[in-house]
């Protein structure tokens, strides 16, 4: 048992009827927020009941830390919400000895029924002052069976942001259980994945999620398509694997699957049916009659049966091959390059992290974001001067880096929700965001752009897709954009520059480059500018000479555009060797005009020195 956890299990059973309810779990539940999930039946409620001292374990060993000794260790609220029938609604609060009775009825939305009594109360009224009594005595550590039951799904959002902020506020740590995949994926740092009274499995739902060793697993954390080697190759027409795949195949989540129109394709829609966040489709292959289902998250549904499709993987591993008519044309001009050589990150244990974003400062000094949650200073030789870490990274690492204009280091903490402004030593000035929607909060960050006054323009993705606008000291201004394929709109903006009153975002999955004012507002060009095929367009960068550069990650290549958007030359395709990357995440321009390429599948930084 480590420090950082609250119990440990060894081989824990707890007897049942036919079977037993929970069967040898061996796992640990750390401090922080963690979910059981699992469906009906699975042994949630029976694994809270042990952590609480309802029950004992059948066989094996429960350890416990100690408790802490400066406030009520443990609350526990359990799947019969366990309310008192001889107090009403406030008295309940009270009787926890929580100051502010009205705050937390109001937190909860129980205002009007302050004096009813639990017999009174409807169902989701239960729910609600049974996890505000909880949260109300402060405890270490708070326990929630199945919380927030049988209430709709606005006020849901709404119960589960106070939950959240008191956790953060009062520094407790929360496990609950749940059946719904997106409320773990959404609230815990740390999930448990029960069956059959089974631990399958433990660790971050963003692991658990994209990284499930089974089908099992994976369909316990929401739906996916699970193909193996020959079904990889009937549907993605002999594509080769991504180094990601599983022995035999792929598995792939709804966000990393785009289906595309294509004329030349032997794949027919038979069936498309949007469901809100995603289309479910049914496929049929042509030549070979074999039918898929999957599902995908477009912005709006655009499939209609007798359409020809394509299927693309968009799962930030793959270097796209495009099928004979659908891919881009062979007549672009070439952009030369004169030289090229590669800067490797140091090790990192036992491992060789992969650079992720890449940004040129104009002292030459270079700042590379890697997969470790590193940043590392580079002189512009590529040698390593300093590094030092995020502060956490454990369930993300960062994505952008931006040097202002006063030599701050601003960084768009992506998996954290937040923006982390650091000096040149690594010291952490100033942080600002969190998880959310509104204004000044962020689902997934991911770029960052300064104006000539210092404000900042932030790229999100996540569904919420937009830029909101920020002064130095991260006093939220004013937002433009939302999620969508239509003008004004993008999906994972995840590239931004700011020249002379504009912005030129790069737009990665409608693969354009949008061309704003400062205010969001559509800036007139010619018809012409930027028009060229773009594959999944990742970063873009300002060279010395107004021209701009921008990383396709599909099409593993630099793409060069003049001041006015016309295509000036394009350099680079998929693969490994001298030319070549692979699923290139990011790019900047050095003062001097090298390019600098974060070539992430290859874990390398690419130096290029174009021949003009």
């Amino acid at each position: 048992m480590t420090p950082d956890d609250l119990w440990e299990f060894d081989a824990v059973t707890l007897a049942g009827g036919t079977r037993p309810r929970l069967d040898q779990i061996t796992c640990s539940i750390p401090h922080g927020v963690t979910a059981i999930l699992g469906p009906s039946g699975s042994g949630k409620t029976s694994l809270l009941n042990l952590l609480v001292g309802f029950e004992q374990p059948t066989a094996g060993r429960l350890k416990a830390a100690a408790p802490d000794a400066t406030r009520l260790p443990l609350f526990w609220s359990p799947a019969d919400h366990g309310l008192w029938p001889h107090l009403t609604v406030a008295e309940h609060i009270t009787a926890v000895g929580a100051p502010a009775t009205n705050n937390w009825l109001e937190r909860f939305e129980l205002t009007s029924v302050a004096t009813a009594s639990p017999a009174t109360l409807s169902l989701g009224e239960r729910s609600r002052l049974s996890v505000a009594r909880a949260l109300a005595t402060e405890a270490a550590i708070i326990v929630l069976d199945e919380p927030l039951a049988h209430i709709d799904a606005p006020r849901t959002a709404r119960c589960w942001q106070q939950i959240r902020q008191v956790v953060e506020e009062r520094e407790l740590s929360l496990v609950f259980s749940t059946h719904d995949p997106q409320v773990a994926m959404r609230e815990a740092d740390w999930c448990l994945l029960l069956s059959e009274g089974r631990c399958l499995a433990a660790g971050t739902p963003q692991e658990l999620y994209h990284y499930p060793l089974t089908r099992e697993i994976a369909e316990l954390l929401g739906p996916i398509t699970w193909l193996t080697q020959d079904e990889w190759d009937v549907w993605f027409d002999r594509m080769p694997l991504p180094e990601t795949a599983f022995p035999g195949g792929v598995r792939i989540r709804p966000h990393q699957l785009g289906i595309e129109p294509c004329a030349q394709s032997p794949i027919e829609v038979v069936q498309a049916d949007f469901v809100g966040s995603r289309e479910e489709v049914r496929l049929r292959h042509r030549a070979t009659g074999q039918q898929l289902t999957t599902a995908y998250q477009p912005a709006q549904p655009t499939l209609q049966p007798g359409h020809t499709v394509r299927l693309v993987w968009l799962a930030l591993l793959l270097c796209l091959l495009w099928l004979p008519g659908c891919g881009s044309s062979a007549t672009d001009p070439e952009l030369s390059v004169t030289h090229e050589t590669y800067w490797s990150p140091p090790p990192e244990g036992l491992k060789i992290p992969a650079p992720r974003a890449v940004t040129a400062a104009p002292d030459n000094q270079v700042y590379v974001l890697d997969n470790a949650g590193r940043i590392l200073v580079f002189n512009d030789h590529g040698q390593v001067q300093k590094s030092w870490f995020m502060p956490e990274y454990s369930v993300g690492k960062p994505e952008r880096i931006l040097v202002t204009s006063t030599g701050e280091l601003v960084i768009a903490d992506t998996h954290y929700h937040r923006i982390v402004v650091f000096n040149q030593q690594g010291e952490v000035l100033r942080m600002f965001g969190r998880k959310g929607e509104a204004p000044g909060e962020f689902i997934y960050p991911v770029a960052v752009a300064e104006d000539d006054r210092g404000q900042l323009y932030v790229c999100e993705y996540g569904g919420h897709d937009r830029v909101q606008i920020f002064r130095p000291d991260g006093t939220y201004v004013s937002e433009f954009g939302s999620f969508g394929t239509a003008a004004g709109q993008f999906q994972r903006p995840s590239g931004i520059v700011w020249q002379d009153g504009r912005l030129y975002i790069a737009d990665a999955f409608n693969n354009r480059i949008h061309v704003v004012d400062e205010q969001g507002q559509p800036v007139p060009l010619d018809p012409q500018a930027f028009a060229a095929d773009l594959h999944y367009p990742y970063d873009i960068a300002l060279g010395p000479q107004g021209h701009f550069f921008v990383v396709e990650y599909g099409a593993g290549r630099v793409t060069r555009f003049s001041a006015e958007g016309a295509l000036l030359g394009r350099y680079g395709h998929s693969g490994a060797d001298e030319g070549e990357f692979s699923t290139p995440w990011g790019l900047s321009v050095m003062p001097d005009g090298r390019v600098l390429v974060a070539d992430t599948g290859n874990r390398r930084i690419v130096e290029l020195t174009p021949a003009n």
